[in-house]
């Protein structure tokens, strides 16, 4: 993902993700490190997004988010449903493995 994450991106970033065919995958760590902006559309999607890969049994992990994004996840408490991690590589290694 990268960018502002908003209704007027949503169509957009939709289209990518299903090109992608991610829901189908059971291990994935969405880096949110070129994310500069999610709003309620945006994040509402994220958590839709979340819960499909959920739904078919995979493992998910958040990583990399900015500040202000970082802020935003905190405020919302999203750490409590979904691991976010600094890097890539500590999502893969952490926030992957299956419980």
């Amino acid at each position: 993902m990268a960018g502002e994450i908003n209704i007027n991106s949503l169509t957009d970033t939709r289209n990518s993700v299903e090109q992608l065919g991610i829901e189908d995958y059971h291990r994935i760590v969405i880096d949110l490190e070129k994310v500069s902006f999610f709003d309620s559309s945006g994040l509402g999607y994220l958590i839709v997004l979340i819960k499909q890969i959920r739904m078919n049994k995979g493992l998910v992990a958040l990583c990399n988010p900015n500040n202000l994004v970082s802020k935003l996840l905190s405020t919302l408490k999203i750490e409590r449903y979904i691991g976010i991690y600094e890097s890539v590589d500590e999502a893969m290694e952490l926030g992957l493995q299956a419980s």
